[in-house]
């Protein structure tokens, strides 16, 4: 998958770019595959962490050291069309109060199984909160993957990922200022492809977890997300009866995004007691 990836960003129309590849120590054939590449094209740097620091400390690492005017993540084992860069520094051109550009968006499940697209597209509402509401409960979190001014995601991954240091639903807490200030432009003129079957790598999200860990990772993340939510509302300004209404959202966004609850939560602990019990 990492080849796939590698040619789907190489075969670009636009070619005006640098990939700096962060081997998270891996432990399988990615670094002959990276320097395979990078004797092939100069464009690419590879850097090698000496141990593995955890998907979200390596995707710091990547957008604090970037010095470009635009920057963006790749994972591994996903692709896109092969315009998607030129497209969506178009739509940045164009668009100069927005941050970040979103592409049409499908997630590949399997070999033959997909999802259907997803387009980031204006909602037509009068009201800026309904229209905000509406844009929370909408959007697909592989929008993360799209095109953003370097300067605008340093200051936002500075301030969120300090408040919320967990890969688990981060994307979302990422996402979230950028919407706020409805400073996000979609484009449906290219397409981003999230694959979600590749193996799992080391202890990775996508990994199995018990019913014990589960219940201990919500207990721990649903206070963190509630305070960096409140934190980024009310950072924004907005008039008092629009900010209350926003922060009235937390608990539903946050069950929609992290999947928790406390009465979630209460509900695990009984699964888990019944268990024990039968």
């Amino acid at each position: 998958m990492l080849r796939e990836c590698l040619d789907s960003l190489l075969a670009q129309t636009y070619q005006d770019f640098i990939i700096v590849i962060a081997d998270n120590a891996s432990t399988d054939e990615t670094p002959d595959i990276c320097a395979e590449y990078a004797a092939k094209d100069s464009r690419i740097e590879v850097i090698r962490q000496e141990e593995n620091i955890g998907s979200l400390p390596n995707f710091e690492f990547l957008v604090r050291r970037a010095n470009t005017e635009m920057f963006m993540w790749r994972a591994d084992d996903d692709y896109s069309d092969e315009n998607f860069i030129e497209e969506l520094i178009g739509s940045l051109d164009d668009n100069p109060d927005a941050i970040l550009a979103i592409p049409r968006i499908i997630t590949r499940r399997s070999i033959i199984e997909y999802t259907e697209e997803s387009v980031f597209g204006i909602i037509e509402e009068s009201d800026f909160v309904d229209g905000l509401i509406k844009r929370f409960y909408s959007y697909h979190v592989s929008a993360f993957y799209g095109l953003w001014r370097t300067a605008a995601i340093q200051d936002i991954v500075k301030r969120v990922w300090t408040a919320y240091p967990e890969a688990y639903a981060g994307d979302h807490l990422t996402l979230l200022p950028v919407f706020l200030k409805d400073a996000a432009i979609g484009n449906d003129r290219t397409l981003f492809v999230q694959r979600t079957y590749s193996p799992v790598k080391g202890n990775g999200l996508r990994g199995e977890r018990t019913l014990s860990n589960r219940i201990a990772m919500l207990e721990h993340l649903m206070p963190l997300f509630y305070a960096c939510y409140d934190a980024e509302v009310k950072a924004c300004g907005f008039p008092t009866d629009q900010e209350r209404r926003i922060l009235a959202q937390r608990k539903r966004f946050t069950y929609h995004k992290l999947r928790a609850s406390p009465w979630r939560i209460f509900r695990l602990k009984i699964k888990k007691m019944v268990g024990k019990k039968f």
